[in-house]
């Protein structure tokens, strides 16, 4: 949102003074205190003044759109036997797409403010306070009849996803009119990163609201499915990161072919595209060029849990492309930190730094 004259001096007085008091800006600036009540009041509106005294908005956040769950992971002891009782041992850890991207770029030194959808239950808000020491979640809402979503998943001997089942019937609710309501959180953004787990309607309105306010947007995709909330109008959108089902359901395509998959998402107006195949690596591109990367192999004797592999991997792009990386060096920290994460018993690898990518990318 553009600032008029009025709005920039204000800002420049309480810079030298966020104790000053209505009257004396009125007097500075030659204008009735109403008038400058007034002033204030859409600068808060705007997201340029936070709070009382005056603090102003220094920085801006990677803002992370989308679903925030529960996850219960439930690893086999040995192979799955159908219609019985399987032994298993069981973790519970915070997950969602988004919330697990939040999570990466607040350990890469990222300032990630995390907008979501939690239940007014225990685990809501036990999501929240634990994440709170990581990210900002004032821009997290927790409603009232309405569970915090869940995520179960059988891990096999491999490390390998058996069967999962989703309880995120709370994401319905991200719809256009969630996302306009927080407009006064999205200002605050240098970056807004949405998750597929939002409504059509919503992804629609973040497109519109990035392309008007100048903000830079990435949709990573969430699964096949999901890909009907992916708006027909994606021009303006500086990076989408999916996988290959998710960009054949979404083009209704039976090709596997990569590097045609990522033309028809740049003939669509996008400025980037990354689109994955596991083991087989990946093709990454803009208008000038189209490149594939070859995974980073990990044995299947390191492997513990895939959970999280391709969320990481979307956080360590992003991170790189929002550090004005090289785009090949931005997918590369991806891979590296997918690869880092399967090797450990979390949906994020506990740790993660800039330090770590950084060494492992000298490795390469």
């Amino acid at each position: 949102m553009k600032l008029n004259d009025n709005e920039i001096k204000v800002l420049a007085i309480l810079e030298e003074d966020p104790y000053i008091n209505q009257k004396n800006i009125a007097d500075k600036m030659n204008l009735s205190r109403p008038a400058v009540a007034n002033l204030i009041s859409g600068l808060q509106t705007k997201g340029y003044i936070l709070g009382k005294p005056y603090v102003l908005r220094k920085k801006e956040y990677v803002t992370c759109v989308g679903g925030a769950n529960v996850d219960y992971t439930f690893n086999l002891e040995d192979q799955m036997i159908m219609g019985t009782s399987n032994p298993v041992s069981k973790s519970i850890s915070y997950g969602g797409v988004i919330r697990n991207i939040a999570e990466n770029l607040a350990r890469l030194n990222q300032r990630v403010s995390l907008m979501s959808l939690v239940g007014k239950d225990t685990v809501g808000e036990n999501l929240l306070k634990d994440n709170k020491k990581l990210m900002e979640v004032f821009a997290t809402d927790t409603l009232d009849n309405q569970p915090t979503g869940s995520y179960y998943s059988i891990i096999d001997k491999h490390g390998n996803m058996s069967v999962g089942f989703a309880d995120m019937s709370i994401n319905d609710l991200m719809d256009r009119t969630w996302i306009l309501e927080h407009r006064k959180h999205l200002i605050l953004s240098s970056w807004i990163i949405a998750d597929t787990n939002i409504k059509k309607s919503g992804l629609e309105a973040l497109v519109e609201y990035a392309n008007n306010e100048d903000k830079n947007l990435c949709i990573v995709g969430v699964s096949g499915p999901k890909m009907r909330n992916m708006p027909d109008e994606i021009v303006g959108v500086n990076l989408i990161i999916t996988n290959l089902d998710e960009s054949q359901t979404y083009f209704n395509s039976n090709t596997d072919d990569l590097f045609s998959l990522a033309k028809l998402w740049l003939d669509k107006g996008v400025e980037r595209i990354v689109i994955t195949e596991g083991k087989k690596g990946f093709v990454y591109g803009n208008k000038s060029f189209l490149k594939h990367q070859e995974a980073f192999i990990v044995e299947e004797k390191d492997i513990i849990d895939v959970t999280g592999a391709g969320d990481a991997f979307s956080a360590a792009t992003i991170y790189g492309i929002i550090n004005n990386l090289k785009f090949e060096e931005a997918v590369k920290l991806g891979a590296i930190n997918s690869s880092l994460t399967i090797k450990q018993n979390h949906a994020v690898n506990p740790n993660l730094s800039i330090n770590l990518l950084k060494k492992e990318l000298k490795k390469q």
